[in-house]
């Protein structure tokens, strides 16, 4: 009698043990499909990060330099690179040749590029600096209360992967569903940008 009760233990015993291994090994295999971390950088180039998902632009008004009113609604539609230069810009020089040479290259009207002005002090600055280089770019101001222009910068400042990143050294991509895709952070040329770009639009062309 007591063997048959130590065998019915020892099978208890056994059962509860594959059972344990049995769920272990499943919430290892659980573990390692996860997806990804929702900023990846691309394995072929430091300079870019490509945000997964896409972050939703908080809601801003903006006027460009004839005068006219643009909103978030104006990046639907069509690709924007964007850059939001600080005041006193000492890499501006160069961004803007790297931004003439990406736009010359694209040549298509379904990719626009935006110069932001957040907070009005630097309109003259920029409107010179397109004039020089010759750059086909709209430059809008946005000019909120002080709350919504911070809220705006740091937006596009503040990230998991950069928390302290430098705007003047940065070019954003908005897709035409007007939400953050990526950021190329310098230094970069207007060729990496545009191979990255190309990628970037087609698996968007496959995915919508």
């Amino acid at each position: 009698m007591q063997n048959m009760f130590k065998n019915v233990h020892s099978k208890r015993f056994l059962l509860t043990y594959l059972s344990l291994v049995v769920l272990l090994l499943l919430l290892f295999l659980t573990l390692s499909q996860q997806p990804p971390p929702a900023e990846s950088s691309n394995s072929s180039s430091s300079m870019l990060t490509v945000f997964e998902p896409t972050l939703e632009i908080p809601q801003f008004l903006a006027y460009t330099s004839d005068h006219s009113v643009f909103t978030n609604d104006a990046f639907s539609g069509k690709w924007s690179f964007v850059y939001i230069p600080s005041v006193g810009c000492h890499d501006c020089e160069a961004i803007f040749r790297v931004l003439k040479n990406l736009k010359d290259g694209l040549a298509n009207r379904s990719v626009q590029l935006v110069l932001i002005d957040i907070g009005g002090q630097q309109i003259d600055e920029l409107t010179a600096l397109v004039h020089s280089h010759d750059v086909d770019a709209r430059i809008i101001t946005v000019n909120g209360t002080p709350s919504e222009n911070k809220s705006l910068k740091n937006f596009f400042t503040r990230s998991r992967a950069y928390p302290e990143q430098d705007l003047e050294n940065a070019v954003f991509l908005i897709n035409p569903r007007a939400l953050l895709a990526a950021r190329f952070q310098a230094p970069f040329t207007s060729v990496l940008i545009r191979q990255s770009f190309i990628q970037l639009r087609s698996d968007y062309a496959v995915n919508h």
